[in-house]
């Protein structure tokens, strides 16, 4: 196995923290991050190996150094959470597995206009992070959801994860119906 194919915990040779990725597909090929749809990639047995935090799920929490990511599955097509997520599937068992043996797990953040920690456009590798705890939670919804805190490690020279300050039309729209409603 090389590790263009992402199975390797760690760091991915020759991509250095804070690396831009224009699509996941550059992502994929750079083996930072090989699922081109899904948010975890990882072995049931091994652990996980990286994860994209995107706008996939509302319960996600970032805050830098600190990140309450939830697992994967029971959404529908449109992205709807419908029913429970299961802590047996392969992706949520990963990081399940990653919680007992602290290997660490590649982050990237993707484009939300909703997180001031992630890249403008595109994708960003955010560096090595361990999973610290992992548990079933009840989301917004209701509904049960693997749940996982994740760490960044302190390494010597990295440098802190960039915020974004703009105030785009997303904050804006988000800002003025917080405003209305409460």
């Amino acid at each position: 196995m090389t590790s263009r194919d992402g199975r390797t915990f760690g760091h991915i040779s020759g991509v250095p923290v804070g690396t831009i990725f224009n699509s996941k597909v550059a992502l994929a090929e750079a083996g930072v991050h090989v699922q081109r749809q899904a948010g975890i990639h990882g072995d049931q047995e091994l652990g996980a190996f990286s994860i994209c935090l995107s706008k996939g799920y509302e319960d996600n929490v970032d805050r830098g150094n600190t990140i309450t990511y939830v697992g994967s599955g029971g959404q529908d097509d449109d992205g709807k959470q419908i029913s429970d997520q299961s802590p047996d599937a392969t992706s949520n068992r990963a990081l399940f597995v990653s919680a007992e043996t602290k290997r660490p797990v590649r982050v990237v953040r993707g484009a939300n206009d909703d997180n001031t920690y992630s890249p403008g456009q595109g994708y960003r590798y955010d560096g090595l992070y361990v999973v610290d705890e992992a548990k079933m939670m009840n989301g917004k919804k209701g509904f049960k959801m693997c749940t996982f805190t994740l760490k960044r490690i302190d390494e010597e020279g990295q440098k802190p994860i960039p915020i974004r300050r703009t105030l785009t039309t997303g904050k804006l729209a988000k800002l003025r119906r917080q405003a209305r409603t409460g």
